[in-house]
């Protein structure tokens, strides 16, 4: 169980632990997945969703993304202690994403429009199990700062001294100013390529400058 005494290596440790329960739980639907990828003539993505909550109290929503070339599990745990309200870390392989209910209430006002906290919590986790983020070269309160993006708005917040990442605050799309705009794009160009191989980037780049190119040679 998570306490409020916790500091936040020592949650991030709690949930890890509780990762390969989470993984041995989903195997056989990811199996299924698999199995009805591989025979399927569609190429689309199949994606499943699931709830979880463990013996220790910790909540956990499942994304399980299968296509016929590869599938990935995501992971989110949540859970609420008295006093302090909602909060979520979002895994990644050499990542954590921590998220408190300032976060979760801005997403609310700013988004979703779910009124009950639990619901607008899984509302966010259900649609941005996907995590993008790049490290700023400016600060926020006295630390480095960090931008993220997933399927929805501006994630903002700030990487800890132990390698956690902290958003502290959402901005929906028509929020945004030009700059942030800019910096949006530029990470949903490296969400849709980060899973790409070295030689299909290299023939989307080769083939975005030929673009670029004939189009600064045409005739005014």
């Amino acid at each position: 169980m998570i306490v409020a005494t916790m500091s936040l290596e020592e949650k991030l440790v709690r949930v890890r632990a509780e990762v390969e329960r989470v993984l041995r739980k989903h195997e056989r639907k990811v199996a299924e997945m698999q199995r009805a990828v591989k025979i399927s003539r569609d190429k689309a993505p199949r994606i499943h969703q699931a709830d979880y909550r463990s013996p220790d109290q910790i909540d956990w929503v499942v994304t399980i993304r299968c296509t016929k070339k590869r599938d990935k599990v995501f992971l989110a745990a949540w859970w609420h202690i008295k006093g302090v309200g909602l909060e979520a870390m979002i895994l990644g392989v050499d990542s954590a994403f921590y998220l408190d209910s300032h976060f979760f209430q801005r997403y609310r006002i700013r988004e979703s429009d779910v009124v009950g906290a639990a619901d607008n919590l899984r509302t966010f986790l259900r649609a941005n199990y996907d995590v993008t983020t790049k490290h700023l070269d400016s600060e926020r309160h006295g630390m480095r700062e960090v931008a993220g993006v997933a399927q929805e708005g501006l994630l903002v917040g700030t990487i800890r001294p132990t390698g956690i990442i902290a958003f502290d605050t959402y901005l929906s799309n028509d929020m945004l100013r030009g700059d942030q705009q800019a910096l949006q794009q530029e990470l949903q160009f490296h969400a849709t390529t980060k899973d790409w191989k070295p030689a299909r980037l290299q023939q989307y780049r080769s083939m975005v400058d030929e673009l670029l190119r004939m189009f600064e040679e045409e005739p005014d």
